[in-house]
């Protein structure tokens, strides 16, 4: 069984080469989806031996869906650019494609944000944790933001984490923030003015947030703006 490893980029010059160094060795081949970089990310990943190839955004499940239909591989592992694949998770890819014991399979990620691993607050890898790994055609990927691949096959669980060194600094979060609440906004997801509350005891109470420290009292409040933020656009749009 073939395996193609699809990163979808937008100016990754940084992360790039980590995430390629660290799935070389499973990878039957590495397809770089680009956006329009401006900076290195292209050059970088093809001398680390990715086949780039040029798609202009329109959503990250447009991009997702673009990069799997040029994947030559029978199964397909789609990451962001700055997420690694551990040995350990390496190793329990293989055998799980090998096996075809299922058409996809979830795969948790333990996120590093703000310089800390997250283990609570919804971000640590028990709620973080998607169907990354699948059988090509097995499925399609759905959802403008958040996206999710979607499949009615059999779909199993590795153990392993993938490492996600995601939101370095507080502006980058705010910034996407903004980002993913226009592109929800233009989805027409509707949400309570009320959810604002909602998310953040639920993250910060429910989920023990606050085993997280500051990370998680903080990271509670910033997602729950999101929501006050796609609220205040949603009612904009319309008056």
């Amino acid at each position: 069984m073939k395996l193609t490893i699809v990163i979808p980029t937008l100016n990754e010059e940084k992360h790039i080469p980590d995430s390629i160094k660290s799935v070389k060795k499973i990878a039957d081949e590495i397809l770089v989806i680009d956006s329009g970089s401006t900076d290195k990310t292209i050059e970088i990943s093809k001398e680390l031996g990715a086949r780039v190839i040029k798609h202009a955004f329109v959503s990250f499940s447009d991009t997702r869906n673009f990069g799997d239909h040029e994947a030559k591989g029978d199964w397909i592992l789609s990451i962001e650019a700055d997420v690694t694949v551990s040995k350990q998770l390496a190793q329990e890819i293989r055998k799980a494609i090998e096996s075809e014991k299922y058409s996809a399979y979830y795969i948790p990620r333990l996120n590093y944000i703000w310089g800390k691993p997250i283990l609570h607050t919804d971000w640590g890898p028990k709620d973080d944790c998607h169907i990354w790994l699948y059988k090509k055609g097995s499925g399609k990927w759905q959802s403008l933001v958040h996206e999710e691949y979607v499949t009615g096959k059999p779909v199993g669980k590795l153990k392993n984490n993938l490492i996600h060194t995601n939101y370095e600094t507080i502006s980058e979060f705010i910034e996407k923030i903004d980002r993913y609440s226009s592109l929800a906004a233009k989805q027409d997801h509707y949400c309570p003015r009320w959810w604002f509350f909602r998310d953040f005891f639920k993250r910060y109470i429910y989920k023990l947030g606050f085993l997280d420290g500051y990370h998680g009292l903080f990271l509670s409040y910033l997602q729950s703006v999101y929501y006050i933020t796609l609220s205040v656009k949603n009612y904009t749009k319309k008056h």
